[in-house]
């Protein structure tokens, strides 16, 4: 924790002692946009996996609670969380739901434009990992303590005429379980599409990780859909998905495998 509140006194020192400030609360807007191929951003969404009667079931969002302007800077402040977890239907009678991997991530957000389409952001987060009960018992697998605790620095370069932008990040695990002397990850991605009238837009985006935690594997996913909006922020997407590399769930993060998916996304 001091830390996250060391990079954020360094991040807004630049300005913070210009002029007075002027702040707002619950800002409609993000001025950060959302990494739609990455699997692990904040989302509400449910997957189907081609191969097997596997699913992703995934609750969370992101919520902007303060914008700052300082000197014509303008900082954006946004708690986000989700839960990830793996389900699949049982043949039992009755029929229910079994949860097989459950993976909590929550994020503090610190955003700042740099100029015209660019973007920064630091965060701090935490990331755990765990088997249901379920999970145990179906797979016979013993559970590991799995957990992150991170911050991280990312940019990104909007391209309006182009429906989308580039982005890259770095991410250090200050505290890792179990615990290893390799910390840091890579993340680099973009997306880019085509409107079709006021409300459609057919995109493809891309998702690339690097991992020092399994020494230097990569995780990728290919994503291509359509996105349907609304007069607000709000969207519905449907996309494929193709997933490979190291598995993103914390209880499997050493695994690697290869994922067919499609799935409805939820955009707050």
């Amino acid at each position: 924790m001091k830390i996250f509140f060391l990079c954020s006194l360094l991040f807004i020192s630049s300005s913070v002692f210009s002029q007075p400030s002027k702040t707002g609360l619950f800002p409609e807007k993000k001025i950060y946009q959302h990494y739609l191929a990455d699997v692990l951003s904040h989302q509400f969404s449910i997957l189907k996996h081609f191969e097997s009667n596997e699913w992703f079931g995934n609750i969370g969002a992101e919520k902007p609670l303060l914008n700052l302007l300082i000197d014509d800077n303008l900082y954006q402040f946004t708690i986000a969380a989700t839960v990830f977890n793996t389900l699949k239907f049982a043949n039992l009678a009755p029929p229910h739901v079994q949860v097989y991997t459950t993976d909590y991530l929550v994020d503090l957000f610190i955003d700042k434009e740099l100029g015209k389409d660019y973007l920064l952001r630091f965060n701090w987060g935490h990331l755990s990992a765990h088997y249901s009960d379920d999970g145990i018992f179906e797979l016979n697998s013993s559970p590991i303590n799995y957990l992150r605790d991170y911050v991280s620095l990312g940019t990104e370069k909007l391209f309006t005429k182009l429906n989308g932008k580039i982005y890259l990040a770095v991410v250090y695990n200050f505290n890792n379980q179990p615990r290893k002397d390799k910390h840091i990850h890579g993340q680099f991605g973009l997306d880019a599409g085509k409107m079709l009238g006021n409300f459609l837009l057919v995109y493809f985006a891309f998702d690339f990780k690097i991992k020092a935690e399994v020494n230097y594997g990569t995780t990728k996913n290919l994503q291509a859909g359509v996105k349907f909006f609304n007069e607000k922020e709000s969207s519905v997407r449907l996309a494929y998905n193709y997933l490979s590399g190291y598995d993103e769930r914390g209880q499997l993060y050493n695994q690697t495998d290869d994922k067919h998916l499609i799935g409805l996304y939820l955009d707050f």
